[in-house]
C-alpha cells in the first residue's frame, strides 16, 4: 500500500484542465497509484455537476493483487444490497484493516464468485465501470487467481507475515519500537497532519488495524492484502507469498487528513474535535451519497460536535431519540445513517457518471505503452505516484497530448527518507522533469493546501507543450554535457548513474599524435596533455535545435581537472585518488593501469635489491605460486573503493517490499 493522496489535486487539475478541452475526451493515466482513491472522488464530483464530457482514467499497477483490490473496492461502493453506513465500513475495513470481522470475512468469500463472473462474462454491475480489454490473457488470468485466493481454504497468516516485516524494520530496535512510533509522529506526522491521531496511528503500526469499527473483535485476515513478491532466498530465486503492504505510513492518508467540510477540522484546546477516522467515513459517505443522489453531501448543523471514536458516535443523541419512536423491526432494517439528511432514508441507485470508464493495466512502468498507436499522444493528464518517479523519461512525452497536465508526486510525506533525502527526491525530480522539456508550474501546487495545518500537498505540477518541450529538453541536454553529465536521458537511471561513454582517444588519434611528436621535437607535451588532444563533440544551439558539431580541439585548451586533478592515465577529470599511490584517475579501467604499473615498479625493484638464486632455488613450485596470487588478489580486492566492491546477493527474508 503506498502513500497515494492524489485524489486531493487530481480532481481538482482534471477539471480546471477542461479549459482547453471542453468539447474533447478526456484521457488520464495514473501510475502505480495505488489504491482507487482518485478514481472515486473523480466519479463523485463529475456526478455532481453533472457533465456530459467522455471521461477515461487509465490506471496502471505494477502487481494483479493490487488491480484486483480496486475491482473488489468498487464493487463494494456499487453493492445495492448495502446500506451507507454498512458499506462505509466495509469499504474501510477491507481497505485499511490487516484483521477482519467475521462478518466482513464471509461477504468477502461470497464476492469472490461475482468478481470471477464480472472477470470472465462481464456482468455484475462492474461492466459498464471497467473495462479489462487493455489486459493481456496472462494478465487476467493471474487477476482471476488472485480472487480464487481469498478463499478460506488457502493459508494466510497475516499476524505472521506482518510481524516478519516489522521485525525486519526495527531489527534490534523491535523492544523499543513504541518508542520509534512516538518519534515519528510527533516528528513528522504531527507537523504534516496533526489530525492523525496519536493513538490511532501507534494502534495501526503496532497490530495493523487502522479503522476500529463498533468495538468488534477481528479474528479473520484479510487475504486481500496478501500477495507474491520477488527476491532471493538462500541463493535462489523465487516468489514468496506473505504481507507486502504498507507498514509505515498508515492508510489514513489516502481518505483521512482532507475533506470538503471544515466543521471536521475545529479544535478545542489546541487539540482537533475529530480524528482521521471521523474524516475518513464522511469521505467515503460523501461520495456515496453524490452517486445515489447527484448532490453533494452537506451535514447537518445539529452534527457539528461529534465525538467519539467514529463518525457515528455523535449521531448517537439525536439517532437514537428519533430510532426510539420507530417501530423495532422499521429500526432494524433501516439504516441509521440513511437519516443523516434530517429527513426519510435516501433512496435510488448509485449511478456512475455518464461516459466514464476506467482501464486496467498491468506493467512496472510507462515503457510498455511507448510504441503502441493507441497510447500515442492519447493524455491530456498523467499524475505519478513517488514509485514512478523512474517514468519523468524522454518516453513520457509520446504518450501526452498539446498542452498536458503532468502531477507528479513528490517525497514530503515519506516516512523512510530523512529531510535531506526528501530534498533530494524532490530535486532530482525536478531535474528529470526539466530534461524531457516539462513546465514546472509552482503556483498550482500553492493553491493545494491540507487544511487547517496549511501544508502543501505534496505534488509538483507540470505541464507540456511539445515545441517548447523540445527546445528545453535540448536546452537541458547541452548545460549537462557542459557540466560532464549525461544530459541525454531523461531517465531516473541515466541521470544518477555515470556516464558510459568511452572518452578515451582512439588508436588513430594516438598515431596522429606520435607523428607530430616525432615531427616536432622541441615541443613535447604530457602523456595527459596528448591524450586530451583529441576531437572534442561540442553541443551547439541554433534555432531551439541541438546540434553535434564534431571539430579539432585547440592545441591551447586544457581538459577541466576535476575534485581530484587529472587522471594520471587518461587526462580526464579525476574524481576519484588512489590510497596507495596518491595518483588521481577517473574511472576503473584507469585504476587497474595504476595498479598494474605500481606492480610491475615493486617487481622490478625488487628484482634489483634481490642477488641471483641458485637454479634448483629457482623452481616454480605450484602451491606456493597459487598461495601468493590468492593472497594478492584478496589483496587488491581489499583495497578497491567501496562502489566497485562486488556487492552479496540481497537475501528476500522479510524485507519491506514498498
Amino acid at each position: 500500500m503506498s502513500l497515494s493522496i492524489q485524489h486531493l489535486v487530481n480532481t481538482l487539475t482534471l477539471l480546471s484542465a477542461w479549459t482547453g478541452f471542453k468539447e474533447k475526451e478526456i484521457n488520464c493515466l495514473g501510475v502505480l497509484p495505488g489504491d482507487i482513491g482518485s478514481a472515486l472522488f473523480t466519479m463523485a464530483r463529475l456526478r455532481c455537476e453533472g457533465g456530459e464530457q467522455p471521461v477515461n482514467m487509465y490506471v496502471m499497477e505494477s502487481h494483479p493483487e493490487t488491480l484486483a483490490r480496486h475491482v473488489l473496492l468498487m464493487s463494494i461502493v456499487f453493492d445495492e444490497d448495502l446500506g451507507p453506513r454498512e458499506c462505509t465500513e466495509l469499504f474501510l475495513e477491507i481497505y485499511g484493516n490487516a484483521m477482519l470481522r467475521k462478518q466482513t470475512s464471509a461477504y468477502l468469500m461470497g464476492k469472490i464468485e461475482a468478481l470471477v463472473r464480472w472477470l470472465t462474462n462481464g456482468e455484475t454491475e462492474l461492466a459498464p465501470i471497467i473495462d479489462v480489454s487493455l489486459l493481456k490473457s496472462k494478465q487476467r488470468d493471474a487477476l482471476e487467481s488472485v480472487f480464487k485466493s481469498w478463499h478460506e481454504e488457502v493459508l494466510c497468516d497475516m499476524l505472521e507475515w506482518r510481524e516478519v516485516r516489522i521485525r525486519t524494520l526495527y531489527g534490534e530496535r523491535f523492544d523499543y519500537r513504541k518508542n520509534l512510533i512516538d518519534w515519528d509522529w510527533s516528528m513528522s506526522i504531527n507537523e504534516w497532519a496533526g489530525v492523525i491521531h496519536t493513538r490511532l496511528f501507534q494502534q495501526w503500526r503496532h497490530t495493523g488495524c487502522a479503522f476500529e469499527i463498533r468495538d468488534s473483535k477481528y479474528p479473520q485476515p484479510n487475504r486481500t492484502l496478501a500477495s507474491y513478491a520477488e527476491g532471493r532466498e538462500k541463493g535462489y530465486a523465487k516468489l514468496k507469498r506473505g504481507y507486502w503492504g504498507d507498514i509505515q505510513q498508515s492508510p489514513y492518508w489516502s481518505f483521512g487528513v482532507y475533506a470538503d467540510e471544515p466543521k471536521l477540522f475545529k479544535k478545542r484546546s489546541h487539540q482537533f474535535v475529530k480524528t482521521c477516522q471521523h474524516i475518513a467515513e464522511y469521505n467515503i459517505y460523501s461520495i456515496l451519497h453524490a452517486l445515489r443522489t447527484g448532490e453533494r453531501y452537506k451535514m447537518p448543523p445539529e452534527d457539528d460536535e461529534i465525538t467519539g471514536r467514529s463518525f457515528w458516535s455523535g449521531l448517537s443523541e439525536r439517532a437514537t431519540a428519533k430510532l426510539d419512536e420507530i417501530p423495532e423491526e422499521e429500526a432494524t432494517a433501516a439504516d441509521r445513517l440513511d437519516t443523516l439528511g434530517g429527513g426519510a432514508a435516501t433512496t435510488g441507485s448509485k449511478v456512475a457518471p455518464k461516459k466514464f470508464k476506467i482501464f486496467l493495466l498491468q506493467g512496472n512502468n510507462i515503457v510498455g505503452l511507448e510504441g503502441k498507436k493507441r497510447f500515442a499522444g492519447l493524455f491530456n493528464m498523467v499524475w505519478l505516484s513517488s514509485f514512478a518517479a523512474t517514468d519523468l523519461r524522454p518516453s513520457l512525452a509520446s504518450l501526452l497530448q498539446e498542452q498536458a497536465h503532468v502531477v507528479a508526486e513528490r517525497g514530503d510525506f515519506l516516512l523512510g527518507l530523512d529531510r535531506n533525502d526528501r530534498k533530494a527526491f524532490n530535486k532530482r525530480q525536478l531535474q528529470l522533469a526539466a530534461a524531457i522539456g516539462l513546465q514546472h508550474r509552482p503556483g498550482l501546487s500553492d493553491r493545494h493546501l491540507l487544511n487547517p495545518s496549511n501544508v502543501q500537498v505534496p505534488f509538483n505540477h507540470f505541464t507540456f507543450e511539445r515545441e517548447t518541450a523540445a527546445q528545453a529538453a535540448a536546452i537541458f541536454a547541452a548545460e549537462a554535457a557542459a557540466k560532464g553529465g549525461n544530459g541525454s536521458d531523461g531517465s531516473l537511471q541515466g541521470l544518477l548513474e555515470a556516464s558510459n561513454t568511452d572518452e578515451r582517444p582512439t588508436e588513430e588519434q594516438l598515431q596522429q599524435h606520435a607523428l607530430q611528436k616525432d615531427a616536432s621535437p622541441e615541443a613535447e607535451p604530457s602523456t595527459e596533455s596528448a591524450l586530451a588532444c583529441g576531437t572534442s563533440s561540442i553541443v551547439v544551439i541554433s534555432g531551439g535545435a541541438a546540434e553535434l558539431d564534431s571539430r579539432p580541439a585547440k592545441e591551447e585548451q586544457k581538459p577541466k581537472a576535476g575534485p581530484c586533478g587529472i587522471c594520471a592515465i587518461t587526462g580526464l577529470p579525476a574524481k576519484y585518488k588512489d590510497p596507495k599511490t596518491g595518483l588521481p584517475y577517473a574511472n576503473i579501467e584507469a585504476f587497474k593501469q595504476l595498479r598494474l604499473r605500481e606492480a610491475g615498479s615493486e617487481v622490478q625493484a625488487q628484482a634489483e635489491e634481490i642477488p641471483a638464486a641458485p637454479l634448483d632455488a629457482q623452481v616454480e613450485k605450484p602451491h606456493e605460486t597459487v598461495h601468493e596470487d590468492r593472497g594478492k588478489d584478496g589483496e587488491e580486492e581489499d583495497e578497491l573503493p567501496l562502489f566497485m566492491r562486488k556487492k552479496k546477493g540481497w537475501g528476500l527474508g522479510g524485507a519491506a517490499l514498498y
